[in-house]
């Protein structure tokens, strides 16, 4: 298998893993220390299981799945760079309305070989776009307008369901496009070669 396979084989591990709560197999992706970015959480790899994991146990926790696409990769000795598509589909109760939402956007992700293992050392989402629908297309959605418009527009579907689950929300992850994707590009680089 040469690098670039087994990388593409961590990240559709990852969400294998995650989806279907195969806890260890998803710390397995990670390295020692890494960090991890979402819409409702910074923090460690060890702290965002720990809370999938709690979420897991949370009957009215939305079903979540997420499909992985293409990867472009980039290895440079014992560091590599993956940016790859990805789709979030979660399904959860809107106040009384079950609803799906769709996310798309990429994973960055920083990998190290650890031990002769590739792993995540560092996980950057770019958010695109967001939507929600009603799981039944005659039901009709009531959001708070204002709500909505506070949040980052890529992303703000998604955490405005979060949000009124009590996530504390992720505010400035980078968006499609944006001045942010291009620095979080140039930090990328400036790691690797590094």
């Amino acid at each position: 298998m040469t690098d670039t396979q087994a990388i593409e084989q961590v990240v559709r591990h990852w969400a294998l893993c995650r989806d279907t709560r195969q806890w260890e197999g998803l710390r397995r992706c990670y390295a020692p220390g890494a960090s991890v970015k979402t819409t409702w959480m910074v923090g460690s790899a060890e702290d965002f299981i720990a809370a999938s994991i709690k979420g897991a146990d949370n009957p009215h926790a939305p079903q979540s799945l997420h499909s992985i696409g293409a990867s472009s990769i980039e290895v440079l000795g014992d560091k590599a760079l993956a940016e790859t598509r990805m789709v979030l589909m979660l399904r959860a109760p809107l106040d009384g309305v079950e609803v799906d939402i769709i996310a798309w956007g990429r994973f960055v992700d920083f990998f190290v070989r650890h031990h002769g293992r590739w792993c995540i050392q560092q996980r950057h989402p770019v958010h695109e776009k967001d939507r929600m629908d009603p799981v039944d297309p005659g039901a009709v959605l009531k959001l708070d307008a204002a709500r909505l418009a506070s949040l980052p527009k890529a992303y703000r579907h998604i955490t405005y369901m979060q949000s009124l689950q009590g996530a504390t929300i992720t505010p400035d992850l980078v968006q499609h496009n944006s001045p942010e994707q291009a620095l979080l590009y140039q930090t990328a680089q400036d790691w690797l070669r590094g």
